[in-house]
């Protein structure tokens, strides 16, 4: 098991140092499109299909390099106003919610603040609401709310069995074959939470939701 262990982190660092040039590419020359003036449907519709894999691909590599250079990043905290971030977070992952014609609710209290690394808490957010994107059903919801020391992502999706729901944090931990992915996401997400003392919490029903708590 560890062998099989190492040979899986080798390859994560080999894989993310190839895809480094390419995805910052790709991002880059998608965010110089114009797209509101562009006239042509099907041409719109073909540049939202390349901002959703660029999107996506790009989420990969940031978990991918968040795992290995963990011990190396510096955090830089400050006040950060969660309404905000999460506003910003929610418009970057519209694109890829209007694919599966998801509708996101939020009721977010606009003076709440933490102190923390903003690349940081944004990557926190950014996986759970592609975890809330990505299990979810089409024509589906996510609800997001924020208080004074507590955000809450609720989606209307397939749920976790209870018996695995302890096991969401653990690195590499998958539970559903049928959708994608490393399952590193929410090992990073515990990661962050345990490196600023926060509480993290999963509460789920088979069919109905999966909701993920996160208490400052």
């Amino acid at each position: 098991m560890r062998d099989a262990l190492h040979l899986l982190d080798t390859f994560i660092k080999d894989t993310t140092h190839e895809l480094n040039t390419p995805v910052s590419t790709i991002m880059t020359n998608i965010e110089m499109i114009d797209k509101d003036n562009i006239q042509d449907k099907h041409l719109l519709k073909v540049l939202n299909r390349i901002e959703i894999g660029t999107k996506t691909l790009s989420n990969i590599y940031d978990d991918l390099s968040f795992l290995i250079l963990k011990n190396k990043i510096v955090s830089y905290d400050h006040d950060i106003n969660l309404k905000d971030l999460v506003e910003q977070r929610v418009e970057y992952f519209l694109i890829l919610a209007n694919t599966k014609k998801i509708n996101i609710k939020t009721k977010l209290d606009p003076d709440t603040t933490v102190k923390i690394d903003e690349n940081k808490i944004s990557k926190l957010i950014d996986n759970i609401l592609s975890n809330a994107i990505k299990y979810n059903k089409i024509g589906g919801s996510i609800y997001i709310t924020l208080d004074q020391n507590t955000l809450r992502i609720k989606d209307t999706g397939k749920g976790i069995k209870q018996e695995n729901i302890d096991l969401m944090f653990e690195r590499y931990a998958r539970f559903d074959n049928v959708v994608g992915g490393f399952g590193i996401g929410l090992n990073i997400v515990k990661m962050i939470c345990d490196e600023y003392d926060l509480d993290i919490k999963i509460t789920s029903e088979l069919e109905r939701y999966t909701q993920v708590s996160i208490t400052f």
